[in-house]
């Protein structure tokens, strides 16, 4: 199969298989940083066959969606609304001594 897939071919992504080619297509990426992510199990699911290999497409849709999950939860907590407003005076370096009152 070459990526993206025909529309005659299966609707169901559990009957549809890709190979090393079609999910590096589908990620864009390159021959040699292709080979070395598909052997990184926190970017793709294992393959479901080996020999020659083979990634099923509902996997890989169901590790996008858990990351994008993530990463929006990420975002959330990252620009959180209830921040307090910070002052120039708070960004600026912190005196050494303390001046004494007198």
């Amino acid at each position: 199969m070459h990526w993206p897939p025909d529309a005659s071919d299966s609707d169901d992504p559990r009957h549809v298989f890709l190979d090393a080619h079609d999910v590096m297509a589908r990620y864009g990426w390159g021959k040699t940083k292709g080979y070395q992510n598909l052997k990184d199990r926190d970017l793709v699911p294992p393959p479901v066959m080996t020999h020659p290999d083979r990634w099923r497409l509902d996997q890989l849709l169901a590790l996008e969606e858990k990351r994008m999950v993530l990463a929006e939860a990420a975002s959330e907590v990252l620009i959180a609304p209830a921040r307090e407003e910070v002052g120039i005076a708070d960004l600026l370096p912190q005196a050494k001594h303390r001046r004494r009152a007198g």
